[in-house]
């Protein structure tokens, strides 16, 4: 699949979004605990999620039995914010957004395992190389 400026900016806009809400989790657990974090995210983003669903949605129709993809997306995303928001709550969050931030690993391995798509060796090198700085990174010798 080609790549557009279009789909860069967006994916900057994510990254930009992603790493002031890994910062903002921090702030909220300390303020009222992980559990109620998660809750609260989760009914101000239905909030949210339904007004832009209103206006931007696809309107073409689709399965039921599709539905099961979005399903699995909440399972593991809402898994991922509870688990997070509990790791800030007893450690750094630059530790935990450290860790967290590894995932682009398992993405790159479902994506070539289970989708077959496949990566050029620079493109390997790069993952590598992101890894290793993500972990440099995230060692502090002070702690």
């Amino acid at each position: 699949m080609p790549t557009s400026l279009s789909g860069l900016l967006l994916a900057l806009l994510s990254m930009l979004t992603l790493g002031i809400s890994t910062y903002l989790y921090k702030q909220s657990t300390a303020a009222i605990g992980p559990t109620n974090t998660t809750f609260f995210y989760y009914l101000f983003s239905l909030i949210i999620a339904v007004a832009v669903w209103l206006v931007f949605g696809e309107k073409q129709p689709f399965e039921k039995t599709a539905l099961l993809w979005p399903a699995l997306l909440a399972v593991f995303l809402f898994t991922s914010v509870w688990a997070f928001n509990y790791a800030v709550s007893v450690i750094d969050v630059s530790v935990a957004a450290t860790l967290r931030s590894l995932s682009f690993l398992v993405t790159i391995g479902l994506a070539v395992s289970i989708s077959h798509e496949s990566l050029a060796t620079k493109d390997w090198v790069a993952a590598a190389l992101a890894a290793i700085s993500i972990v440099l990174f995230g060692i502090n010798p002070q702690r």
